[in-house]
C-alpha cells in the first residue's frame, strides 16, 4: 500500500499532511529534512561530477599500457602521435583499437596524428569532414 500512497503523493492525490509524507521528509533523527540539503558524498559520486581527459604523447610502444589503463578506469584519452615513429604509431593504434572495442568504447580521429579514445561511459558526437577519409593516416602514405 505504501507504493500506491507514494505514487498518489507524487501526483498530488493524497492527503498532504499524512503520516507517510512526514516519515519520508524526516531525517534519521526525526528532524524534518529541508528541500535544499544535498548529501555531499552522493553529489560527489553523481553523474555530474567532473571527468578528467588524459592527454598522452607516446614516444614508443611501451607507452600503450598507460592508455589502456586509463580506458579501463573509464577515462577518455587523447593520443597525440606527432612525435611518435610511424611504425610505433601504427602498432599503438592497433592495440588501442582492440582495447576500445573490448571495453565497448569508441576511437575517433580528431586531427592530423591526434585520436580520441572514449570509454563506454562517454558519448562522442563528431562529424568527419568529407574530404578526409578514414584511411587518411600518415603512416599509410608511401
Amino acid at each position: 500500500m505504501k507504493i500506491f500512497d507514494k505514487v498518489c503523493g507524487k501526483m498530488g492525490l493524497s492527503n498532504p499532511g499524512g503520516e507517510d509524507e512526514r516519515e519520508q521528509e524526516s531525517l534519521g533523527n526525526g528532524l524534518p529534512r529541508p528541500d535544499n540539503v544535498v548529501n555531499i558524498s552522493t553529489a560527489a559520486n553523481s553523474k555530474f561530477s567532473r571527468m578528467k581527459v588524459v592527454v598522452i604523447e607516446p614516444r614508443s610502444f611501451d607507452d600503450v599500457q598507460q592508455v589502456a589503463n586509463c580506458l579501463k578506469e573509464k577515462k577518455p584519452v587523447v593520443i597525440n602521435f606527432e612525435n611518435t615513429d610511424a611504425e610505433d604509431a601504427k602498432r599503438i593504434i592497433d592495440f588501442i583499437s582492440g582495447t576500445t572495442y573490448a571495453l565497448a568504447g569508441d576511437i575517433k580521429k580528431v586531427g592530423r596524428n591526434v585520436f580520441l579514445c572514449a570509454p563506454s561511459n562517454v558519448n562522442v558526437a563528431y562529424t568527419q569532414d568529407r574530404s578526409t577519409g578514414p584511411m587518411d593516416l600518415p603512416w599509410m602514405k608511401k
